[in-house]
């Protein structure tokens, strides 16, 4: 939606337990203009979606002693179209079964992220989901 021709800004949740790792991805999407709700649970991520209409979700796959895969599956009960992007360090489905867990995992990135890629990646996948929305 544009006001006087200003776009607003793509809203990503992003889910990181990591804080040192969730604040450089946090800085880094907020400096190339997205509305950023950084979380650090499963459980915080959920919530958030209640009041929060991300445009794309940023999920490390493993949180703590869990996986993220309910956040994807809640987010897409709400919105069968939104967009997941999964980051992980772990060597769970490194055959790209993981697709077939989610049917919205757009990418997956492997940690360590070179933010540079994460910002290419998630520019990619919103500019996809806005041209979708936009016909």
């Amino acid at each position: 939606m544009c006001d006087k021709g200003i776009a607003v800004a793509v809203k990503v949740l992003l889910l990181e337990d990591d804080d040192g790792v969730r604040f450089t991805f946090s800085m880094a999407l907020q400096d190339a203009g997205y509305d950023v709700r950084p979380v650090s649970s499963c459980a915080e991520a959920i919530a958030a979606l209640a009041d929060f209409e991300p445009g794309i979700l940023i999920l490390d796959l493993k949180i703590g002693e869990e996986t993220s895969l309910p956040v994807a599956d809640y987010a897409a009960l709400l919105r069968p179209d939104i967009p997941v992007v999964y980051i992980t360090g772990s060597r769970l489905f490194t055959g790209g079964e993981l697709f077939g867990l989610s049917r919205n995992i757009r990418w997956v990135l492997h940690k360590p992220v070179n933010l540079t890629d994460l910002l290419s990646m998630v520019d990619y996948v919103t500019s996809k989901a806005v041209s979708a929305e936009a016909s």
